[in-house]
């Protein structure tokens, strides 16, 4: 469900209206005492978040500060809105009420821990230009191993996915592997890399038509 439907927008708004109301009612019930206590609450939290944020963000004022405001609110909020529940529906509704409010904040916390994990390590791990170079695991071998041929038929089949909408990333990767095969080639023959790139190498056109030597097979390309 994406954040910024209306069905989540219409839930916020219900359960902002439903929240304050159990706040009032709870803020009216309580006593000094009481709401001394809620306050002490909203200190502390706003001290300890303010303290990990200070933490997180390497000493940033207003990031510490932000967190520490929210904390607070939150806190007085949610000790106002259990008050308010007591006062309506009796301390044993409050407490359940309390408890599967924690219990659902942990687990949501723990999804988006875990999702954010996931995230990490996805991104962590090394694009393969394989499956969109037109290249196999396989045939990913250094390119002083490939044969003339093949080194000619990997430059035909990235020139044409080079042509195409690419991420970044692989692009560069990309680029760099048929700057390795262009520099294999001109190794092997630099006469005949020469006359490839005298005839005006177009998108079609294949070095190892040009290019003889092979050095994997210790003769002349066929």
């Amino acid at each position: 469900m994406p954040n910024g439907g209306p069905l989540f927008r219409s839930l916020v708004v219900l359960g902002s209206v439903v929240g304050g109301a159990l706040a009032l009612a709870g803020g009216l019930a309580l006593r000094g005492p009481g709401l001394t206590a809620v306050g002490i609450a909203g200190v502390f939290a706003a001290g300890l978040c303010a303290a990990i944020a200070h933490e997180e963000h390497g000493g940033n004022l207003r990031t510490s500060l932000a967190a520490g405001a929210q904390a607070a609110a939150w806190t007085v909020a949610a000790l106002l809105a259990i008050a308010g529940i007591a006062g309506l529906a009796g301390g044993v509704i409050a407490a359940l009420v309390a408890g599967g409010s924690i219990m659902g904040g942990a687990a949501f916390w723990l999804l988006r821990a875990f999702r954010a994990e996931r995230a990490a390590a996805a991104a962590a791990q090394p694009r393969e230009v394989s499956s969109i170079g037109g290249l196999r695991p396989a045939e990913l071998l250094p390119v002083s191993q490939l044969s003339t041929r093949a080194l000619g038929q990997e430059w035909l089949r990235t020139s044409a996915v080079l042509a195409g909408r690419l991420d970044p990333s692989v692009r560069a990767s990309l680029v760099r592997r048929r700057q390795e095969t262009l520099d294999e080639l001109e190794l092997r023959d630099p006469a005949g890399f020469t006359r490839w790139l005298m005839a005006g190498p177009t998108q079609g056109s294949d070095p190892a038509d040009y290019v003889q030597r092979d050095r994997t097979a210790g003769t002349d390309a066929a």
